[in-house]
Order: structure tokens, then C-alpha cells, then sequence
């Protein structure tokens, strides 16, 4: 396999890998804080034990890319490679691996702790590999990934968790996005904050955070979550009361907005995964 193609490939995985590690963080955070109610963690079982054997099987092929770009690039279970890209990958693949294993035994024996100490493992498995561990001094960096990444699963998961769906009534989803909203009023900007941070750092400096691929990737990315975030005020300061007040209207009203935050999720997932693999800066 040639090194386009190995691209393309690692491109791919991250988007998978992105993707269902939010979500599992999401759902296991959303149990977790009171977001879901303890007797719907039974319906949570399914979406989270799906969203979470998908994330070992990306996280599998990850670990088998990095043994394919050692070697001859068509080998990806190489047994004199796979040591050394256990190596870079295993502290990395055991926190995601052993974080959904937690966050899916916690929804599924109905233990809020177990499910966020869960949440919390995966994130730290970002923080383990990646850019920021390639900085000459990564200082709090990997720290900041894994809580930027934490905080982004709680948000990216709502409009799963949040959608009126017919056999949930206007009170509990009611009473849902008033928790959601309690929790993303403090958590969203924090995300922000630290995205900014991250960018600043991972660029060193201003000029490749404006001029280079990597750079501007990551500001799409903080774009889009600024929209996002212009959407999730609508939501709570309007069509959450519109919920109350007028339920059959206002479940029209936040289906598509959330439908518009899935969009914006979907677009973020996919330029924060090109900056780590297409567009990763030199070096």
C-alpha cells in the first residue's frame, strides 16, 4: 500500500476513532451527571455497547496503521513491528480501551461513578499520543487535551441523548435539557478556551496557526464550535421554553436545531481529523 493510500486510510480511521470515542464519552457523561435518567440507562445499553465496540475496532486499526507506515506499508500485523508501535500507541490504546470498557459497564450495571470515571479514562487516551506529546515541551498540553476532549463528548452526544424522539414526554425532555443546559453553560466556554489554548500551543505561535494547513484546520474547527455554540443558546434561551410552553411546536423547533448541531459535530469531527493526519504539521 503506498503512502497516499496509508493516508487516506489513517484519515478515515480518525474520523471513526473521533467519532465514536465522543459519543461514548457522551452517552457514558450523560448517564453520569443526571442528563438520563437511571431508568432509561436500560435503552442507553445498546447505543453505548455499539458506540464502544466500534471504537475498539478503530483504535485496533490505528495500532495496525502505524506497524504498515514502519514497515513495507502492506503489512499491518507485522510481529517485529508491532512491538515498537505498541510502543508509541499501547499507554494510549489501554486508557481508550479500558475507558469504554468502564463507561459501558457502568451504563449497563447502572453506576454513575463507574460511567464517568469510564468517560474520563477514554479522554486521557487522547492525551497520551498526538501532537501534543510531540511538543519539545508538552507541559499541561496533554492534560488540556484529555479535558477539551472530555467536555467535547458531553456536547457532541446531546443531540442523540436530547431528541424528542415520540416515546419521550415533554416533561423529561423538559427536564433533560434544563440539566444539559445547567452543565454546558460552564462547560462549553471552558471547551473554547481550551481549543484556543490548544491551537496556540500546537502551532507555536500565531503565523502557522494563520498560513498553514494544520493551522487553519484547527481554526474550522474552532469556527464551527463557535457556531455551535450560537445554536446551543438558541436552544436554551428560546425553543427549551417553547418545550414547555407549546411541547408539539417546540419538539419541531429542536429537532432541527439539533439536527444543525449534529451537522456542525459531523463537520468539526472531520477537520479536527484531517489536522491530525492530512494536514499534520512538519515534524
Amino acid at each position: 500500500m503506498i503512502g497516499d493510500e496509508l493516508s487516506f486510510l489513517q484519515f478515515a480511521d480518525r474520523i471513526g476513532l473521533n467519532l465514536f470515542s465522543l459519543l461514548t464519552i457522551g452517552f457514558a457523561l450523560h448517564a453520569a451527571s443526571g442528563v438520563l435518567e437511571r431508568d432509561s440507562f436500560r435503552g442507553l445499553r445498546s447505543r453505548i455497547a455499539l458506540t464502544g465496540a466500534a471504537l475498539a475496532f478503530f483504535t485496533a486499526v490505528r495500532l495496525g496503521i502505524l506497524v504498515a507506515q514502519m514497515g513495507d506499508g502492506g503489512n499491518f500485523l507485522d510481529p517485529e513491528l508491532m512491538p515498537l508501535a505498541w510502543l508509541v500507541l499501547g499507554n494510549s490504546t489501554l486508557a481508550i480501551l479500558v475507558g469504554a470498557v468502564a463507561s459501558i459497564a457502568g451504563v449497563w450495571f447502572g453506576s454513575r461513578v463507574v460511567a464517568g470515571l469510564g468517560a474520563a479514562a477514554l479522554s486521557v487516551g487522547f492525551g497520551l499520543t498526538g501532537h501534543a506529546q510531540g511538543l519539545t515541551d508538552p507541559g499541561l498540553a496533554p492534560i488540556m487535551v484529555a479535558a477539551h476532549v472530555l467536555i467535547a463528548g458531553f456536547w457532541v452526544a446531546a443531540p442523540i441523548s436530547l431528541y424528542p424522539g415520540s416515546t419521550l414526554d415533554s416533561a423529561r425532555l423538559t427536564s433533560r435539557l434544563h440539566r444539559f443546559s445547567t452543565i454546558a453553560v460552564a462547560a462549553i466556554p471552558v471547551l473554547i478556551a481550551l481549543g484556543i489554548w490548544l491551537a496556540w500551543m500546537l502551532t507555536e505561535g500565531g503565523e502557522k496557526l494563520l498560513v498553514t494547513t494544520y493551522g487553519l484546520l484547527l481554526l474550522a474547527k474552532l469556527a464551527i464550535g463557535i457556531i455551535a455554540i450560537g445554536v446551543g443558546a438558541l436552544n436554551k434561551q428560546v425553543i427549551t421554553a417553547k418545550v414547555a410552553a407549546a411541547p408539539a411546536t417546540g419538539k419541531k423547533w429542536l429537532r432541527v436545531a439539533l439536527l444543525c448541531e449534529a451537522t456542525l459535530f459531523a463537520a468539526a469531527i472531520i477537520a479536527v481529523s484531517a489536522a491530525t493526519t492530512i494536514g499534520a504539521p512538519a515534524g
